[in-house]
C-alpha cells in the first residue's frame, strides 16, 4: 500500500498552496516550498516556522509544515499542524487528504476515513483522495468498497501508477494473483524502475507458481524504501549462478527471518557441490543446528568478522542462481541433531501413552520490522481459540517461543486456563538445535506460519500448517501440500480472519489421528 504522496502528487499539492499574505511573506513561502520540493527539508522547516511565527493565520504554511513533519516520520506532529491549517481554512481538500495520510500512518483508520471522505466531498475528482480512501477501506477489511475506490481513482487519472499498485495489492489479498500481476504491469508501464512495483509483482508471480518469471524480479527487494537499508554492501560481486564457482570461496548470508533461512538453507550443499568453499553467515539461534551440515566450510553468526571470500550471495537469491521452478524445488538438507539432546527430551517427556503434538500459535513480535506487523497479526492464532482442541486424546507440547505469546500463556495458566492441557518446557529451549531435539520426540506439529513450522517440516515431521487467508507466496494457492516440504498439510482460512473453520477441520483430523495412532 502506498499511503504517502507520490512525487507527482506532492508537486500538485505544492502548486495548490497559495497563501494570502504580503509579498515578502509570499516570497518566503515560495522559497520554503522550493526547498521542500528539492529535499532540503531542514531549510524548509526553518522558513515554515518563521512564517508561522510571524503570521499564525498562515494556513498554507501550517499545512506544508505538517506535510513535512509527516515526511520526517512525526505523524502526531503532522496531525497537529494540519489540524491548525484546517481550523484556519476548512475548504481545501489537500488539507484533509494529507491529514488523512498522517492518521493512516498512525493506523487511526476511523479518523483517516473521515478525512478522505471530506477531501472527496470538497473535490470529488481528486484521484489521490479516492486512492487513499481505498487504502483505508482495505485496512478495515471492506474490500469491495476499496476496489470501487481504486477503480474510481484510475478512472479519474488513467496514468495513476500508485492506484494500479494499490489495487494490485488488494487483488493479492483477495488471492487473485493474475489480476494483481496485470495491475502491477500497468503500474510498471508508468514507472518501470519502481522497486516496490517490481517486488510485489514478484510475490504475485511466486504465489501463482510462476517461479521462472519471479526470481529475477525478486532481487528488487534490495531497492525498496522499507528494506534497502538492510542490503549488505560488499566490494566483491554477487553470484547469480551464471559463472563457475569451482575453486572459489563464496559467502552465503542470511537476510530476513529465521524461517526464511531454514527454507533456503537447502541450497547450501548444492553450492558446495559446484566446487565452492562455502562460508555461511546466519542468525545466532541457528548456529548449533547447522554446525555439522554438509557443504559448510565456515559457519559464522551475523556480526562476526568475515574471512576472505571471492563472491557472495544472499540466501534468498539462491533460487535465482539455480533457476528453481515449481518442479525442481530441492529437498531439505539433513540436520545432525546430537543424540544427547534427543535423549534428554525422551527422558524429560517420559513414557509415551498417547500421541505427542507440538503447538505453535503465535509468530512473535518483531519490533525492528514494522513493515510486517500487519502480517504478523493476521498469521497469529489467538490463544483463546486453542480451547476448541479440548477433549482430544493427545499430549500437547508447547513449542511456542517469543514474546508476548510466552507471557500470555503463562498468565493464562496462572489464571486457571481451561483450554487443553499444554506441557510447557520452552524455557529449556536455548536454540534451534534444542527445539529440533524436542520435535524429534513428537509425532505431529500444529503451527501457524513460523520458523518452527519450517524446522519441523525440514526434519520430516508431519506438520499441520494453520494458514492465514492472504497466504504467503511460499504456500501457493488452493492446495493443501507444499513442494517445499512433503510432510506439510495446509489448513487455510475459508474467509478473512476465519480461524474457526480452520480449527474445526484440525479438530476433526486430530480426533482421527489420535484414534488411528498406535504407540
Amino acid at each position: 500500500m502506498r499511503s504517502k504522496p507520490s512525487k507527482q502528487a506532492a508537486n500538485v499539492l505544492l502548486a495548490r498552496a497559495k497563501p494570502a499574505a504580503a509579498v515578502s511573506m509570499q516570497t518566503q513561502f515560495e522559497l520554503a516550498v522550493s526547498f521542500h520540493s528539492q529535499g532540503r527539508w531542514q531549510d524548509a522547516a526553518v522558513l515554515y516556522d518563521s512564517i508561522i511565527a510571524a503570521q499564525p493565520a498562515h494556513a498554507d504554511a501550517s499545512h506544508m509544515r505538517g506535510l513535512l513533519d509527516a515526511q520526517l516520520g512525526d505523524q502526531a506532529q503532522a496531525v497537529m499542524r494540519i489540524s491548525q491549517a484546517i481550523a484556519l481554512n476548512a475548504t481545501k481538500s489537500a488539507y484533509f487528504n494529507n491529514r488523512g495520510l498522517a492518521f493512516l500512518a498512525q493506523q487511526n483508520y476511523v479518523e483517516a476515513l473521515d478525512d478522505f471522505q471530506q477531501a472527496i466531498a470538497l473535490e470529488p475528482d481528486l484521484a489521490q483522495a479516492h486512492c487513499n480512501l481505498g487504502n483505508v477501506l482495505q485496512e478495515l477489511i471492506r474490500f469491495e468498497e476499496a476496489l470501487i475506490c481504486f477503480d474510481r481513482a484510475i478512472e479519474l487519472k488513467p496514468d495513476y501508477a500508485d492506484a494500479y499498485f494499490n489495487r494490485g495489492n488488494l487483488w493479492g489479498m483477495l488471492k487473485r494473483p493474475e489480476k494483481a500481476i496485470e495491475d502491477f504491469d500497468h503500474a510498471l508501464g508508468f514507472s518501470p524502475n519502481d522497486a516496490d512495483y517490481k517486488y510485489n509483482k514478484a510475490t504475485a508471480l511466486l504465489l501463482n507458481g510462476m517461479y521462472e518469471q519471479a526470481w529475477n524480479l525478486h532481487e528488487s527487494r534490495w531497492r525498496r524504501i522499507s528494506t534497502k537499508h538492510k542490503h549488505r554492501q560488499f566490494d566483491l560481486p554477487q553470484w547469480f549462478g551464471n559463472e563457475s564457482i569451482q575453486g572459489k570461496t563464496i559467502l552465503i548470508h542470511a537476510e530476513q527471518g529465521l524461517g526464511d533461512t531454514l527454507q533456503f538453507i537447502r541450497y547450501v550443499p548444492m553450492v558446495a557441490a559446484l566446487g565452492a568453499t562455502v562460508i555461511l553467515e546466519v542468525q545466532a539461534p541457528l548456529l548449533s543446528l547447522f554446525e555439522k551440515m554438509q557443504g559448510i566450510s565456515v559457519l559464522l553468526k551475523k556480526g562476526d568478522p568475515l574471512p576472505p571470500f571471492d563472491m557472495h550471495c544472499p540466501i534468498m537469491s539462491l533460487p535465482l542462481a539455480f533457476k528453481t521452478t515449481l518442479d525442481t524445488v530441492p529437498a531439505c538438507p539433513h540436520f545432525v541433531i546430537p543424540e544427547t539432546k534427543t535423549q534428554f527430551w525422551a527422558d524429560k517427556l517420559g513414557l509415551k501413552t498417547k500421541p505427542r503434538v507440538g503447538l505453535v500459535w503465535n509468530g512473535g513480535f518483531r519490533p525492528d520490522q514494522p513493515e510486517i506487523w500487519d502480517v504478523n497479526e493476521r498469521r497469529n492464532l489467538p490463544l483463546l481459540q486453542l480451547k476448541s482442541l479440548v477433549g482430544i486424546d493427545v499430549e500437547f507440547i508447547s513449542l511456542q517461543k517469543g514474546e508476548p505469546a510466552e507471557s500470555e500463556f503463562r498468565q493464562a495458566v496462572a489464571a486457571g486456563w481451561d483450554g487443553p492441557l499444554i506441557h510447557d518446557h520452552v524455557h529449556e529451549l536455548k536454540d534451534f538445535s534444542d527445539t529440533a531435539a524436542l520435535v524429534m520426540n513428537l509425532d505431529l506439529v500444529i503451527a501457524v506460519d513460523t520458523s518452527t513450522a519450517h524446522l519441523a517440516a525440514s526434519l520430516g515431521k508431519p506438520v499441520w500448517l494453520l494458514n492465514r487467508h492472504d497466504t504467503c507466496w511460499r504456500w501457493l494457492l488452493e492446495r493443501d501440500d507444499s513442494p517445499w516440504y512433503p510432510s506439510i498439510k495446509i489448513y487455510r482460512q475459508a474467509s478473512w480472519g476465519d480461524w474457526d473453520s480452520v480449527l474445526q477441520n484440525v479438530r476433526k483430523d486430530l480426533l482421527s489421528f489420535s484414534t488411528k495412532f498406535t504407540i
